[in-house]
């Protein structure tokens, strides 16, 4: 077992933070996971013998994987197949032979992957997959099955503000009749055919920027934040509204982001000039690309996935390999401000502040097609799937273009700078600075109104109630109107005949009357056609046109039944008193449609009104599973604290328990070291005097040597005869061939005579200075003494001073061993002494823990019935309101 360090500041540290949370120590790959697999894995788990491709004897290949993928999910010991197959909760289970592995072992792994995988106590974590995105199949072409289109979702607004915010993010899906709208902390969502709402997203991080929705339109992105503060991307499932992921932690708002074809990257930037990739299946930071000058305000990738294009303030397009985010081209053209990029197969489409809008072929880069698409500046383009184009901009008005630059529509202008636009179907959908968002026919023509600031349901049931009062407080009035009407016409036909007239000619007479019918239904479905699907009225047109269909069919089947003979005289003109009659029914008829679409309306927003109540427990029960979880653990761990401090005072006894040995030892050894180095302290002594000797020796005779110099002049002659002697001996030796054996003999005649010219040349330098002309064999043999000697006297310092610096160390080591076995047992004591009190602490937090998980556990089953009767009334609800309507 591996001796733990501890101290006594660590102990008290714990006895702090007890009550607050439990203490944990750091687990790691190096200090507890390879231990526990040398014992039980790595017979089959190692480099030689990949059993199923898994190497589990290194860190970095055990976080790689098997052949079938990752073994551990950071942060999740749950999912983690490796935590399964050891706990045998799943195949294959590990070991496959012998016993399962032990509780404590089991607990080491879970802590371990919990703890974000550390290789070391200092290594880094590896990231929480947090996020829940799946990987989508590529694909240009319309997706099999029904578009996703939103469940059931909120409808109550997050914010409800006095005005609205300028529309800064709206998208259209790609397949579906939705739109999606940013507006301050949510999105909303809407039917783009009936122009109902039908959900709204939380965004707490602030104001959207951008939304997106991925290729297949299953998935929304918004991104967006706070300026100057935070900024992030959050992705949606559309069909549950359910938050499945989000990227990015950035400094500053997000102005531009994208999602690729095959769901895997998320590419945002902003003002920090930065483009940054994220992985969406755990938020990491793929790459971080520093190319753009200024604010980056635009991104799109391709639909195939091949492409990513950016775009700055600047007006510079880059375009990227969509994969590898490896710089692929530039695409000149913009001076200004890139407002917008959009992508269909092959070709981009950019606005920008010039008032351009330009289509480019990424792959020549160069432009295909531009043209002034908004005076002043263009604010926004986007493709839609069948290749027209959407774009608006400081005109104030949003245009449908071909690829040609054609003018296909446009919309009525707005107040003011018409910022983003998105075409749905045949219904262009637009916003300006004011937040005022229309939706209109491409020809033009208004078809309603759209808001990112929906009331609230409280406020929209109130306005449904008044309607409904409104509608119901004219009813009486106008069904007194009727049946005044019906009594009239009731006393005109019990009145005696008028005298005979001639007899009229009744098939006509009916078929004038049919006719009637048909031209009035008509001008009532004319009008009908005018109205919104879904609003109230429309329900009272409708009404109207229903109104009349059982008289038409009366009138038909009066018609087929009448003899076709010649009346004897053409029918009397119709009674006053009918039209009065028929107009006094149209009115109630409409009056009472009026009453059924505000009770449909107001039974609509109640119902919603009772689903949040649904949707607010669902969020309660989660946070009391949450909070019940959060008791059960620290209810698990209170006696970790106990557990280290008796392991620590464990590892404490076994110190001072073996202290006196390794004194004993240590002392030993530093004896030995001493009486090792005194022998060689004695000899560099005896050296020393000896050396001495030697030199004074050698100083006396160089001083006899001096007085026996030779002369100058012979010397110099001498030196010239010899000189001259080389010279002729060297010219010699140039006529003979290197290498060959009259070579070698002339050049040792040359080689010979060098010592007797360099003895003659240190005479001639020593006469001149008074030094001893030659060194003497006495000279010589003194001089090779002292040289001995003092190499000798040097190697018996140097051994001398490591034997004293082994001496040193040795009483170091001891005294350090002293010192700690001293703190050790001042420690030991310390730890014996605040045991009772850790343990007290730890009792405590068990039994806090314990009853607070009772009470959430109490709390949780309130929670979860409030849950299921709040689900239960809204289903019951939901079939009233359908058997109603």
């Amino acid at each position: 077992m591996r001796t733990r360090q501890f101290s006594y500041s660590l102990c008290v540290s714990i006895i702090a933070a007890v009550s607050a949370a439990p203490a944990q120590e750091k687990i790691t790959y190096n200090d507890h996971i390879l231990p526990i697999f040398k014992n039980a894995c790595l017979n089959c788990h190692n480099p030689d013998k990949k059993k199923a491709g898994l190497d589990l004897s290194t860190y970095s290949a055990t976080i790689q994987g098997s052949e079938n993928g990752k073994i551990v999910q950071s942060g999740n010991a749950g999912a983690s197949l490796l935590f399964k197959c050891v706990k045998q909760t799943e195949e294959p289970k590990m070991p496959p032979k012998g016993d399962k592995l032990s509780d404590p072992d089991l607990s080491v792994i879970e802590k371990w992957i919990a703890g974000q995988l550390l290789e070391t106590a200092t290594g880094k974590a590896i990231a929480t997959a947090a996020n829940n995105v799946q990987t989508a199949v590529v694909s240009l072409t319309r997706p099999d099955g029904p578009p996703p289109m939103p469940g059931e979702l909120p409808l109550e607004p997050v914010v409800r503000t006095r005005v609205p915010n300028a529309l800064t993010a709206l998208a259209a899906s790609p397949w579906a009749p939705l739109v999606a709208i940013g507006g301050q902390k949510q999105i909303a969502l809407y039917n783009t055919e009936t122009l109902e709402l039908l959900g709204v997203l939380p965004f707490p991080e602030g104001f959207p920027e951008i939304i997106k929705f991925s290729r297949n339109g299953q998935l929304l992105l918004t991104g967006g934040g706070l300026g100057g503060k935070s900024g992030k991307v959050a992705l949606w499932d559309i069909k549950t509204g359910e938050r499945i992921g989000s990227v990015g932690n950035e400094v500053d708002q997000v102005l531009a982001a994208d999602l690729s074809a095959d769901q895997q990257y998320v590419a945002l930037g902003g003002p920090n000039k930065l483009v940054k990739i994220y992985a969406t299946k755990d938020g990491s930071l793929v790459t971080s690309i520093k190319k753009h000058t200024d604010w980056v305000t635009a991104i799109a990738y391709s639909p195939d996935g091949r492409f990513l294009a950016t775009a700055d303030r600047n007006g510079g397009i880059q375009v990227w390999e969509g994969p590898t985010a490896k710089e692929y081209n530039t695409l000149p053209g913009h001076k200004v401000r890139v407002t917008g990029l959009s992508f269909m197969t092959g070709v981009l489409a950019s606005s920008s502040e010039d008032g351009k809008v330009a289509l480019w072929d990424v792959k020549e880069a160069k432009e295909i097609k531009s043209w002034a698409a908004h005076p002043g500046g263009a604010a926004w383009v986007d493709f839609a799937p069948d290749g027209r184009i959407v774009s608006c901009g400081r005109d104030k008005i949003a245009k449908v273009w071909d690829q040609t630059g054609k003018e296909l529509g446009k919309t009525e202008p707005f107040a003011d700078i018409a910022l983003r636009a998105a075409l749905a179907g045949e219904r262009v959908i637009a916003g300006d600075w004011t937040g005022a968002i229309r939706v209109s026919a491409i020809d033009g023509k208004p078809l309603g109104e759209l808001s990112a600031n929906p009331p609230t349901l409280q406020d929209r049931i109130a306005a449904s109630q008044k309607r409904l009062a409104d509608a119901q407080a004219s009813l009486a009035p106008l069904q007194q109107a009727l049946a005044a009407a019906e009594q009239k016409l009731a006393a005109e036909k019990a009145a005696p005949p008028a005298a005979p007239a001639p007899a009229p000619n009744q098939m006509a007479e009916l078929q004038k009357q049919l006719d009637g019918l048909n031209a009035e239904i008509a001008k009532r479905r004319a009008d009908r056609a005018t109205k919104t699907a879904g609003t109230p009225e429309y329900a009272a047109a409708d009404a109207l046109v229903q109104g009349m269909k059982p008289d038409i069919e009366k009138a038909t089947a009066a018609l087929a039944g009448t003899p076709k003979t010649p009346a004897a005289s053409p029918a009397p003109p119709a009674s006053p008193t009918v039209e009065e009659v028929a107009k006094a029914k149209a009115a109630f008829d409409q009056a009472n449609a009026q009453i059924a679409a505000a009770n449909a309306e107001l039974g609509r927003w109640k119902l919603a009104q009772i689903f949040q109540t649904v949707h607010n427990s669902k969020r309660t029960l989660a946070d009391k599973q949450a909070q019940y979880g959060g008791f059960v653990q620290a209810a698990k761990m209170a006696f970790e604290p106990v557990e280290k401090a008796n392991a620590d005072i464990a590892a404490a006894e076994k110190i001072v328990a073996e202290a006196p040995g390794q004194l004993k030892e240590k002392e030993t050894l530093a004896a030995q070291s001493r009486a090792a180095a005194e022998p060689l302290s004695k000899a560099i002594g005896t050296a020393e005097a000896t050396l001495m000797e030697k030199e004074k020796a050698l100083a006396g005779t160089v001083d006899a040597a001096k007085k026996m110099a030779g002369n100058v002049d012979e010397l110099t002659k001498k030196l010239a005869t010899q000189t001259a002697e080389i010279e002729k001996r060297r010219a010699d030796r140039a006529t003979k061939t290197a290498g060959t054996p009259e070579y070698e003999a002339a050049n040792k005649l040359v080689q010979d005579i060098k010592p007797e010219i360099a003895q003659t040349e240190a005479a001639l330098a020593a006469a001149k200075t008074g030094a001893p002309a030659v060194e003497s064999p006495e000279i010589k043999a003194l001089l090779a003494e002292v040289t001995k000697l003092k190499e000798t006297l040097a190697n018996s310092r140097t051994e001398a001073k490591a034997a004293t610096d082994k001496v040193a160390a040795a009483e170091q080591a001891f005294a350090a061993a002293k010192a700690a076995s001293e703190q050790s047992a001042k420690q030991l004591a310390d730890l014996r002494a605040k045991l009772p009190e850790i343990t007290k602490a730890a009792e405590k937090t068990k039994t806090e823990s314990e009853a607070g998980a009772a009470t959430a556990e109490k709390e949780l089953a309130a929670a979860k019935a409030d849950s299921e009767k709040r689900r239960a009334d809204y289903d019951a609800a939901k079939v009233a309101s359908a058997k109603a309507s």
